[in-house]
């Protein structure tokens, strides 16, 4: 990811539809032809939502590098409508998120990025869709969720993780990203001393997404 100097800047609050309603979210628009990013919070159960400070990382590491970027509350958070799914619903919040960003840019390419529940659903949902250029995932659940239905990797896998993450250590998430590296390519960057939240490591974790991407 070459850094760029964004030609202009909106940042708006958008609502668009999803399936269980309508859904909250921010866009922001550098003004430079890249892939739009949409941008996946943490647990919906769990106070996760589009300001989570992981998520306003990856955002502003995007948004210098001069990519349109689509954070959103999946649905029950903040203003976006419904209630959590349970399990793995808000795959079709992500596909709503997508389908925006899109008929924002005029551009079917697209990454995305997720933060530990968000990598886990943004992760089901990348795989449905051709269009999807990139994936950064963060956190990664790796002790506690299950990534069987990861059996092909059709883009590059990018990975920021805590290295004492206690939902996804070093070593389960290593155990995945060996069976991941027959598929596709994937990179790894652990970010020192750092939790799952990345608590006091933002400035680690900004480095981290420069130099992984």
């Amino acid at each position: 990811m070459e850094p760029s100097q964004p030609a202009s800047r909106t940042v708006s609050a958008v609502d668009f539809q999803g399936p269980a309603g309508r859904i909250e979210g921010l866009w922001s628009d550098p003004g430079t032809p890249l892939p739009a990013a949409v941008i996946c919070h943490p647990h919906p159960a769990h106070g996760g939502s589009l300001h989570s400070k992981v998520v306003h990382t990856v955002y502003r590491v995007l948004d210098r590098a001069g990519h349109p970027t689509i954070r959103f509350n999946f649905r029950g958070v903040g203003r976006s409508e419904g209630q959590y799914s349970g399990w793995n619903g808000e795959t079709g919040d992500v596909a709503a998120a997508a389908a925006f960003a899109r008929e924002r840019t005029g551009r079917r390419e697209i990454w995305v990025a997720g933060f530990s529940f968000g990598a886990w659903i943004g992760l089901q949902w990348a795989l449905l869709d051709s269009g999807v250029a990139r994936f950064v995932a963060l956190g990664l659940p790796a002790n506690n969720h299950g990534f069987e239905f990861l059996d092909r990797l059709p883009w590059p896998l990018a990975i920021v993780q805590g290295e004492r993450d206690q939902y996804g250590s070093p070593a389960a998430l290593a155990a995945l990203t060996t069976q991941w590296e027959r598929l596709g390519p994937v990179a790894v960057k652990i970010v020192a001393g750092a939790d799952h939240f990345f608590t006091g490591k933002l400035a680690e974790v900004e480095q981290a997404l420069k130099e992984i991407l």
